[in-house]
């Protein structure tokens, strides 16, 4: 138990800490709408699972290994929340979690970047492969596609335009660099995949902070 809230940096009398009751961590929550990070911890086995189930009732488990814990960002609608870590049956142990409001304003930043994504490419389709960058210098994506014929959506905001450009993980040149209106409208267009492996180059042409959302669909899809 010593172990558990060491590694968590709490207090033994916390919500969510093991005690000689609880061995294992939980806490029963109602939270406001917002990013969180929850973090958990064990000690006297190898690993342990921590489950998250919010108001849908559908619990998202992470198993994590004891020696390091688990630091995990949640975005939160609001609302009742149940956060548990457990421990292998049958094995003396203890297990702990906490959450804080998140710290990391970077991982907030990926969260709005990824849900931004998600609405500008919509529906998912069989075999695709999608991705998302952001910033206000040339950044790289790699996409792990296979060689063939795919359709490529492109969509980015932020600067009025960007220098889009795809060559294989070879190298190899697919798409010379062209400009693209950051319109947050999606473009679709054909591609030919020589080798493995897209990696696709984005160039803000005016420094202006950019989003950038991308997927490649096998050219048999719709």
């Amino acid at each position: 138990m010593g172990e558990v809230v060491r590694l968590l940096e709490a207090s033994p009398s916390e919500p969510g800490m093991p005690s000689e009751a609880e061995p294992a961590g939980k806490l029963f929550l109602d939270l406001a709408p917002g990013d969180y990070m929850v973090s958990g911890a064990c000690a006297g086995v190898y690993g342990a699972k921590l489950t998250i189930v919010g108001a849908d009732g559908v619990p998202e488990a992470s198993a994590f290994e004891c020696g390091s814990g688990l630091d995990r960002f949640l975005r939160h609608t609001g609302g009742p929340i149940t956060i548990s870590a457990v421990p292998p049956v049958g094995k003396p142990s203890a297990t702990g979690v906490k959450v804080q409001t998140n710290p990391d304003r970077r991982a907030s930043e990926l969260e709005d970047l990824s849900e931004w994504s998600d609405q500008q490419l919509q529906t998912r389709i069989p075999g695709e492969l999608r991705g998302t960058s952001g910033g206000n210098t040339t950044t790289t994506g790699t996409l792990m596609a296979e060689p063939g014929q795919y359709d490529l959506d492109f969509v980015c905001s932020g600067p009025s335009f960007t220098e889009l450009s795809i060559s294989t993980s070879a190298g190899e040149e697919v798409l010379a660099p062209v400009r693209v209106p950051c319109d947050g409208q999606a473009v679709r267009s054909p591609l030919r995949l020589p080798g493995q492996g897209a990696d696709l180059t984005m160039s803000p042409l005016d420094g202006v902070e950019g989003r950038f959302a991308y997927r490649l669909i096998p050219a048999h899809q719709p």
